[in-house]
């Protein structure tokens, strides 16, 4: 006698806002950059684009970056189902295997592997690790640790894999304002403010 059981729809998971509080952060960090440029005290014979301009740009930046990490989320899709139908798949299949009579137990056909061997060295990542901190060297003076901190942070996440673009680099200018502001209000040190100027 056999028994059919109806399977149940798996869940539908729930977005992760792990990138709303990254995005928040981010809309906080570029707002505290618009307002300090906007406080600055410009003399009026300045230079065509002037002192505000970067920060200004830099801020509106950070904006932008954090209304995409939102409409990122919102549009994401869902977590994805548990594995309840690998299992049950999995399960048929060995169901399958007991009944033709055959151990698969063994398998000459696979070649045997040298387990003494060393690991092949992957050297994509080993040069952006590199790359990124030849730039970071090379900007940090006319850019600013503020700038090229997030750049730091950001290139080393992609080398290690990371390929969500807009949450890293939220991520990145996260940690890097953190350290400006470790630096500068915890330990009394100042880390070069590039491009930004007076507002950092």
């Amino acid at each position: 006698m056999t028994t059919t059981t109806t399977r149940r729809p798996p869940a539908r998971g729930r977005k992760p806002r792990g990138e709303l509080v990254v995005a928040a952060t981010v809309a906080v960090i570029g707002v505290v950059v618009l307002t300090r440029t906007a406080a600055m005290d410009v003399p009026d014979n300045g230079a065509f684009l002037g002192p505000q301009f970067f920060p200004y740009l830099v801020g509106a930046l950070l904006a932008v970056l954090s209304a995409l990490l939102v409409v990122q989320n919102l549009r994401g899709t869902p977590a994805p189902a548990t594995a309840d139908t690998d299992t049950a798949s999995a399960a048929d299949g060995s169901d399958e295997r007991a009944d033709t009579g055959v151990d698969e137990s063994t398998d000459d056909s696979t070649p045997a592997t040298d387990s003494d061997a060393p690991p092949a060295i992957d050297w994509k990542p080993f040069g952006l690790v590199a790359l990124t901190l030849v730039l970071h060297m090379a900007l940090l003076q006319p850019l600013g640790w503020l700038i090229a901190g997030a750049g730091l942070f950001f290139g080393i996440s992609y080398a290690l894999g990371g390929r969500n673009v807009l949450r890293d680099l939220g991520v990145a200018f996260v940690m890097s304002s953190v350290a400006q502001l470790a630096f500068s209000a915890g330990l009394g040190m100042a880390l070069p403010a590039g491009i930004l100027g007076a507002v950092v």
